[in-house]
């Protein structure tokens, strides 16, 4: 048989292994070509058709290729193949045979490197998550979350030119040891300028100024300057519910009122019956507005020009570089509509935000009496001023003989959390507004309810002093407190005038009789224990984290808190604090009034102390102990971390 190979041609080959098919040399191999017509029928042009198996599957077909420069001669035919040839034409070619043509390796290849390479990828992914949950589990916290605040009442700090009157000029000398204390802001009580200050500090006749025996504002806006560039923030106290009756406005008011400030203030014998109702726990000369130096009056803040006088004091003192105010006594603000408290306390939020930046956001503390004077009345805006407010600030009040007390504080603060995520709680022990820590709890227990405050969940405020056990200021000869006996000057030395003053000036109350031992001097062992936990908190999430409450679960790992108190054990009281992720603390505080044993092994199986009152256990390691027998003296208090 004759066959000739053109140019880039192919040659097809078919076998067949069933016999009936022998074609006329009766070979077990036919080479066959099927066309919609033949080559020669369409003058030699490509046909446009495929070449197939025609008869059985059991046909194979195989596919040829030749170079082109080999020729075939007439001993081809004496071959037992058929052959015909056409030439290579794939673009016109149908599915099924292109289907014999893929490269089925290279395509399983391909197929196992991405089923690899996704499986990579997904595991990669998976470890990154795990890796990197810190990071997406501890949230960005502002400078006022889970932080220390040290408030400082100005005109009890530290005096600089001898007039027995605490100073700006003496509090930028002290700043040093506020530094150390390693909290992230100062806040200031009341400083303007009032009527009797500081005894009557309350009775305000000017909230654009400063009273005079402070200092001036160039003074403040110099302590300002100085705290700021310690990376520390200012918060300010501000009662804006009343003024002195001394006031410009309030002058004119009782002058002619029914003149330009007519609206200025409400009735006393209006306000009075709220006053007492709301604070019926205070002493009566600070319930009744008409007090015996001087009086009060309380402004309405439903008038529009009361609330455009005093933004314009807020703002104000927003210029002087203030980081947040303090809203005090805000439960007593007298308006006339529920929705004129929104207006007012939306109004602060916008002053406050136009003031702030992306690196530092002006804050809004209110008292938990207000917000829950709000819950109370069923005032349908409780949600939206919740919004509006930063800290609410709660007292936390120690009963020694029912630590179940600590429990209930705890979930109430946690149920306000939940209320508002952008609002943290902040615990204290004292204020201005209180008897001193030390004067309502024994010496023995001052320490460690301190060292406890300091690592509850949210952020913490210290109270001037508290940290030396400074008790009220009292008449050595009656043995009675003064009014205001809280405000006492601060104790440094155990000098004369505790190094307060100068000059032998006597300050503006008498220095506590015990200042000899109760001093920063004498001290300095336990401030510096207080200052080790500050900074610890401030480094660990467990710590500082406030109480994630979202509904019944937290927020990362499922958990309703991020603490445990665990009760049964008296007045001993076991606070574990942890958070997903991050170290896990044990503390430990005996408020009994005795010495106590307490089995540890439920909480922890080894620990690592890292604070302790007790000398005896702080000396080693906590795994070295009987944690089953561990004792606990009269106040005592230990943090420890565990990996349990």
């Amino acid at each position: 048989m004759n066959c000739s190979i053109g140019e880039a041609e192919d040659m097809v080959l078919t076998t067949s292994t069933n016999p009936k098919k022998k074609e006329k040399d009766n070979s077990n191999l036919s080479l066959i070509s099927r066309c919609s017509s033949t080559d020669s029928e369409q003058g030699g042009q490509e046909p446009g058709c495929s070449t197939r198996l025609l008869e059985s599957d059991n046909y194979q077909p195989f596919v040829i290729h030749l170079p082109q420069s080999r020729q075939s001669t007439s001993a081809d035919t004496d071959s037992n193949y058929s052959l015909r040839t056409r030439k290579s034409s794939l673009n016109n070619c149908p599915l099924d045979v292109l289907f014999f043509h893929w490269n089925w390796a290279g395509l399983r290849l391909g197929c196992f490197v991405v089923f690899v390479c996704v499986l990579v990828g997904m595991f990669c992914v998976v470890l990154r998550s795990v890796t990197s949950q810190t990071s997406h589990c501890v949230p960005a916290r502002g400078w006022w979350q889970g932080t220390v605040s040290y408030e400082i009442f100005p005109a009890s700090f530290q005096d600089s030119d001898g007039d027995g009157f605490g100073d700006f000029a003496g509090l930028r000398w002290r700043l040093d040891y506020v530094q150390k204390q390693n909290v992230a802001s100062v806040r200031l009580n009341s400083i303007f300028s009032a009527l009797d200050y500081p005894l009557e500090y309350t009775h305000v006749i000017d909230f654009k100024n400063v009273d005079p025996h402070l200092g001036r504002i160039s003074d403040f806006e110099e302590l300002v300057q100085d705290i700021h560039a310690r990376g520390l923030h200012v918060i300010l106290d501000i009662n804006p519910t009343l003024t002195s009756d001394q006031h410009p406005w309030a002058a004119h008011w009782q002058q002619n009122k029914s003149g330009e400030y007519q609206h200025f203030y409400i009735e006393v014998n209006e306000s009075k019956g709220k006053l007492m109702d709301t604070r019926e726990n205070l002493v009566d000369e600070k319930e009744n507005p008409n007090r015996p130096f001087g009086g009060q009056l309380f402004l309405n803040w439903s008038h529009q020009e009361v609330q455009r006088k005093m933004n314009s004091a807020f703002e104000f003192w927003l210029q002087k570089g203030v980081d947040g105010f303090y809203i005090k006594d805000l439960e007593l603000l007298q308006v006339g509509l529920e929705r004129d408290l929104y207006i007012v306390m939306k109004h602060w939020r916008i002053l406050l935000d136009k003031y702030s930046s992306d690196t530092k956001k002006n804050i809004l503390l209110v008292s938990f009496p207000f917000l829950q004077t709000l819950k109370e009345t069923r005032s349908r805006f409780l949600r939206s001023l919740l919004n509006f407010c930063d800290i609410i600030d709660f007292q936390l009040n120690f009963n020694l003989s029912n630590p179940l007390d600590l429990k209930v504080q705890l979930n109430v603060a946690d149920e306000w959390s939940a209320l508002s995520p952008s609002s943290w709680v902040n615990w204290h022990l004292g204020s201005a507004e209180t008897t001193r820590l030390s004067t309502r709890l024994d010496a023995n227990y001052t320490l460690s309810t301190m060292l406890l405050l300091l690592v509850l969940p949210g952020s913490i405020s210290l109270f001037y002093g508290d940290e030396i056990n400074l008790r009220d200021s009292l008449d050595i000869l009656t043995g009675k407190g003064y009014r205001e006996g809280q405000l006492c000057p601060m104790q440094w030395t155990s000098s004369t005038e505790s190094n307060f003053t100068k000059n032998g000036t006597p300050p503006w109350l008498p220095i506590n009789p015990e200042f000899s031992s109760q001093n920063v001097e004498e001290r300095s062992a336990e401030i510096s224990l207080i200052s080790q936990l500050i900074a610890l908190r401030n480094k660990s999430p467990s710590l500082w984290m406030k109480a994630i409450y979202d509904g019944k679960s937290a927020v990362c790992d499922g958990r309703p808190f991020t603490y445990v108190l665990h009760p049964g054990h008296g007045s001993v009281v076991i606070l574990e604090r942890y958070f997903p992720t991050k170290e896990r603390y044990v503390v430990g505080v005996n408020l009994e009034r005795k010495p106590v044993t307490i089995d540890f092994t439920e909480f922890v199986s080894e620990a690592h102390i890292l604070f302790s009152t007790n000398k005896e256990i702080g000396e080693k390691p906590f795994k070295e102990w009987n944690v089953q027998n561990v004792s606990l003296n009269l106040g005592d208090v230990f943090v420890a971390e565990t990996n349990d």
